[in-house]
């Protein structure tokens, strides 16, 4: 019996669920932004801050940029190096910021591309020096009848300290396709998010019975060899 406790013990071990970045590390929920370049006025956020409201953009009558949860921003808005910027203010000095994430939209038939290139700066200050956090290329298809949604994630190595995030969208630039030169009209965002290192152990129901069924098939290999062992 005491062999079985320790053999269903490993097991368990190994069986549990692995942990999830909680909700409650997600730092920018409801939190208020200023758009440095402005949207579209045909896709505004109207100031109700939508990239902070959690809604995230659906498909539409079959098409995403129907929906409402989306902000767009078009090439005639980027500034004088091709990007647009946001910074997002947190309300309070944060000293363990970890993760900064973009959901964007490609629907290649309307001329939304997903961005090119996104770059997070930190700064304690609105108006104050701002400390490169990191970037990511963005390498999303550019393909005639692409419709879909994705996400860009800057991690930075250890926790960063500071209050405002300023996210740079670069827009996507020019592309050749067949020998023709392609110019992306939009970007398009539904949500800017930002994860402090907090992470709490998450599961769930199917969680719970992944483990029980761990549990049976091991007790019951072991009852096996157990008899095997005696014949």
């Amino acid at each position: 019996m005491k062999k079985l406790l320790i053999f269903l013990a490993i097991v368990a071990v190994f069986a549990l669920p692995v942990a999830a970045l909680d909700e409650s590390a997600l730092l920018s929920r409801g939190k208020e932004y200023t758009l440095i370049t402005p949207a579209s006025a045909a896709y505004a956020d109207d100031e109700s801050f939508k990239l902070t409201d959690g809604v995230k953009g659906e498909q539409t009558e079959g098409y995403y940029d129907k929906s409402g949860a989306f902000v767009g921003f078009n090439q005639t808005n980027k500034d004088e190096n091709g990007d647009f910027v946001i910074i997002l203010d947190l309300g309070s000095e944060r000293t363990n910021l970890k993760a900064f994430v973009i959901n964007y939209l490609a629907e290649t038939e309307a001329g939304i591309y997903a961005p090119e290139k996104l770059t997070v700066y930190v700064s304690g200050e609105f108006d104050g020096d701002y400390t490169p956090a990191g970037l990511v290329t963005i390498d999303e298809t550019t393909e005639m009848g692409t419709s879909l949604t994705g996400t860009a994630t800057v991690s930075t190595a250890g926790d960063t300290p500071g209050r405002f995030v300023k996210f740079v969208i670069h827009h996507k630039e020019p592309f050749e396709d067949g020998g023709t030169t392609i110019s992306a009209g939009w970007t398009f965002l539904d949500e800017i998010e930002v994860y402090s290192s907090d992470t709490v152990p998450k599961t769930d129901d199917k969680g719970t019975a992944a483990l029980l069924v761990v549990g049976i098939i091991a007790f019951s290999a072991f009852l096996g060899l157990q008899k095997k062992r005696k014949t």
